[in-house]
């Protein structure tokens, strides 16, 4: 998972920024719940939102943080009172707007000299990104009707549901990518040629920012990394679309929410019935089974910041004398059975733990542990020539053309019929 979509991990869950979370008032949050249920939207029970992480661990393609960590979260939130909303894309009115709010946390801890500067400045905001989101609000002279999720994968999903729990207002069912991703660029709302601007950030010192116009689209991460350098975490609210723009085909992934939850809810009625978790999960999101086996090997390395690696898996079963090998930056972005290959990035690409039937984060995995390897469709809007361009195995340093994954199995399946 891309550092700059971490919420709260380290931000709120290492600091305790949860527990001083500040809340709004009672009845601006009655208000805007109230307001998204009459549009169409819904209150999200606990067993909604379980079955939304472990969908999401489908989803997260390997990254989008860990699932034991979002149930922790949820859980805390959960006990605390904080109600829990959804509201569709389509529910939102064209002046609406609705922004994507999240935690950047430094790279590197902060050196002794800078940890004393910090310590003796004393927490005067509470909760970062909480404030970057009310900051951004002031600055546009406008209320946000709800939050974007950043992207889905357990711990960023429950991330941003929490948020928008504790900021009393419904979360889209929707969000920037479908899947978990490595980078800043793959960002529906850059890709539809939105400016991300303005963008609200905070920091836990009291200071507000607003960043009005970016010279480059790539500079708002550079930017807001320095401000967290020297904060060592900073809350930042972007993306502060309409209605109208939200709900033009390509700016949002859509439905994303629900489709985790649908995912979620086809494990958890398989295990009940004594079925197929995996299988239902996989008919649920009409996905494919890519592979099973046991892991035979794993190889991580620290690069700029990115877990890079390979997962490497021995096949049984059907896949019995032959093996799968994925190449993962943060994510898995390539899958590879006997040499040939089988499904890129952008489509997600995840293993699951056959005996939990949730997904493995990278790099939690243990030798001969028995999988299954899914695959997914991504969004379409990933298969434009402005989706490609930002995310697709060539743009990631592969001499490889991006092809469909439903026509990868299909020509996998033809050569193993005539091998």
């Amino acid at each position: 998972m891309e550092v700059r979509r971490q919420v709260l991990a380290g931000l709120a869950i290492s600091a305790g920024a949860l527990s001083a979370c500040k809340k709004v008032t009672a009845s601006s949050d009655n208000d805007r719940i109230a307001g998204a249920m009459e549009a169409g939207g819904r209150l999200l029970g606990e067993q909604d939102l379980e079955e939304a992480l472990v969908g999401s661990s489908y989803l997260g393609t390997g990254g989008g943080g860990s699932l034991a960590e979002a149930r922790k979260l949820i859980a805390s939130d959960l006990a605390a009172g904080h109600r829990f909303s959804a509201l569709p894309v389509s529910g939102l009115a064209d002046d609406d707007r609705v922004a994507c709010p999240y935690g950047l946390a430094s790279l590197a801890p902060p050196n002794e000299e800078m940890s004393a500067r910090l310590n003796a400045l004393g927490d005067k905001t509470g909760e970062p990104v909480q404030a970057a989101f009310e900051t951004l609000e002031a600055h546009i002279n406008q209320k946000f009707a709800g939050v974007i999720l950043g992207e889905i994968g357990p711990l960023s999903l429950a991330e941003g549901l929490s948020i928008a729990a504790r900021l009393g207002v419904p979360a889209l069912d929707a969000d920037t990518v479908g899947r978990a991703v490595p980078e800043i660029n793959q960002h529906s709302v850059k890709v539809a040629g939105i400016p991300l601007t303005p963008i609200g950030a905070a920091t836990p010192f009291g200071d507000e920012i607003v960043v009005g116009r970016l010279g480059d689209p790539t500079r708002g991460e550079d930017i807001l990394r320095s401000i967290a350098v020297v904060s060592d975490v900073c809350g930042v609210a972007d993306s502060p679309i309409t209605g109208k723009q939200a709900k033009q085909s390509g700016t949002l992934v859509t439905d994303s929410l629900s489709l985790s939850m649908s995912i979620g809810a086809a494990v958890r009625e398989a295990k009940a019935a004594g079925g197929d978790p995996i299988e239902a999960a996989r008919a649920a999101g009409d996905g494919y089974l890519l592979f099973t086996g046991t892991v035979s090997d794993t190889k991580w390395s620290d690069e700029d910041g990115f877990l890079v690696g390979e997962v490497l898996i021995k096949g049984e079963g059907g896949f019995a004398g032959q093996s799968l090998k994925t190449e993962v930056k943060n994510e898995h972005l390539l899958a590879r059975k006997d040499g040939r290959v089988l499904a890129t990035c952008p489509d997600p690409i995840s293993i699951i733990d056959l005996e939990t039937a949730e997904g493995i984060g990278n790099p939690d995995y243990t030798n001969g542990q028995q999988v299954a390897v899914l695959g997914f469709r991504c969004d379409p809007l990933w298969r434009t020539e402005a989706g490609l361009a930002v995310f697709s195995p060539r743009y990631f340093g592969y001499d490889l053309e991006y092809v469909p994954i439903e026509k990868l199995v299909s020509q996998s399946a033809d050569h193993s019929s005539t091998s």
